[in-house]
């Protein structure tokens, strides 16, 4: 049976809300614990979609993190193969990093409850057409991306530019968070208390009451997205090229 591949970088930056969407959509999903060295070994022909998640580390941290390294080639084949990709926040910057975007540090560190404005591309995608043109989402960055050559810009922020983007029919990197769910939100605010310390104008507080306001509506936007992504991923695939791509 095709499954759902999972890249999971950190113990705490799990599916949340998405592996309910997942399991909703009646779809097979396998998570790959990238920080416990477990390396996926299964064909492509067996994967009908690949979910990269999020982390705490710099896609340069490749002497750090040796995987990243190998995650990148993986990302660089599965778009040669046409395996539907959805990047969120590094998963994001891993895609654009992968395909020779640069990455970059931004201005300011988004920590929290932000606005974004999804452009007209984004307004008639089938996938993030569902959140209004002006929403709020949860960020957890400091990092951004160029946007890739021959990708759409599907939203973008007052201080990060590219937001979300769309590369062909099933490509798609959110530097935002739709999967979040309150749990998350504590354990990482509680996780990363230190590095939250060493920014001023973010409020850990504030963060947690915003929750109660938009968490709602993230996860309306979170399973409307996904189920959509999903869908499309999962319709009748052509035949993949050969070429001796590494494979998993």
């Amino acid at each position: 049976m095709d499954e759902v591949l999972v890249f999971q970088h950190d113990p705490f930056e799990d599916l949340g809300f998405f592996a309910e969407v997942l399991e909703k959509q009646g779809a097979s999903f396998r998570t790959i614990r990238l920080f416990h060295g477990e390396v996926p070994a299964e064909d492509w022909e067996q994967t009908s979609a690949l979910i990269i998640l999020g982390g705490p580390m710099s896609v340069s941290d490749e002497e750090q993190y040796p995987f990243l390294r190998w995650e990148k080639t993986i990302i660089r084949a599965a778009i040669d193969d046409a395996v539907p990709l959805l990047g969120v926040c590094l998963g994001a910057q891993l895609i654009a990093a992968a395909l020779g975007t640069a990455v970059h540090h931004g201005p300011v560190k988004e920590i929290g409850w932000y606005p974004i404005s999804i452009t007209p591309h984004g307004q008639v995608d089938s996938s993030l057409g569902y959140l209004p043109e002006n929403a709020v989402v949860f960020q957890w960055h400091g990092a951004g991306f160029g946007l890739p050559a021959g990708a759409q810009r599907l939203a973008s922020s007052t201080y990060y530019e590219n937001q979300a983007f769309r590369l062909g029919r099933n490509i798609y990197g959110l530097q935002f968070h739709l999967e979040m769910t309150s749990e998350m939100i504590e354990r990482w605010i509680d996780e990363r208390s230190k590095d939250l310390a060493q920014v001023p104008y973010i409020h850990p507080d504030k963060i947690v009451s915003d929750t109660q306001n938009y968490l709602p509506t993230l996860k309306y936007y979170a399973e409307k997205f996904l189920s959509e992504f999903i869908r499309r991923a999962t319709k009748p695939k052509t035949l993949k090229s050969k070429r001796g791509h590494a494979r998993v």
